[in-house]
């Protein structure tokens, strides 16, 4: 995965994720974007209690039948066993000065 800084006039959304401490599950959510082709820009996790990882995918979301492909998205990864919660809010782009 290349590091990149978003560009700031591509619509981004981001996902959040409350899952099981498990790298197969990581996988297997990162996985669902690859599948649809979703242009991930940028992905971030980090442990939130001993077992727990919080994971924060943002995602470009231009066209309106990807906005609709992540909301399905978030619906499916959120069906997974060990994902506590999944949801979706507006990415806050931060520029630098």
């Amino acid at each position: 995965m290349n590091r990149r800084p978003p560009a700031p006039d591509r619509a981004a959304l981001e996902q959040v994720y409350l899952i099981e401490r498990d790298a197969g599950l990581l996988c297997r959510i990162l996985g669902l974007y690859a599948a649809r082709g979703i242009d991930v820009l940028r992905a971030d996790y980090a442990y939130a209690a001993q077992d727990v990882m919080s994971l924060k995918v943002q995602a470009a979301a231009g066209a309106p039948d990807t906005v609709e492909a992540l909301r399905v998205l978030v619906e499916k990864a959120a069906s997974l066993v060990g994902v506590i919660a999944a949801a979706e809010q507006p990415s806050i782009q931060k520029r630098a000065a």
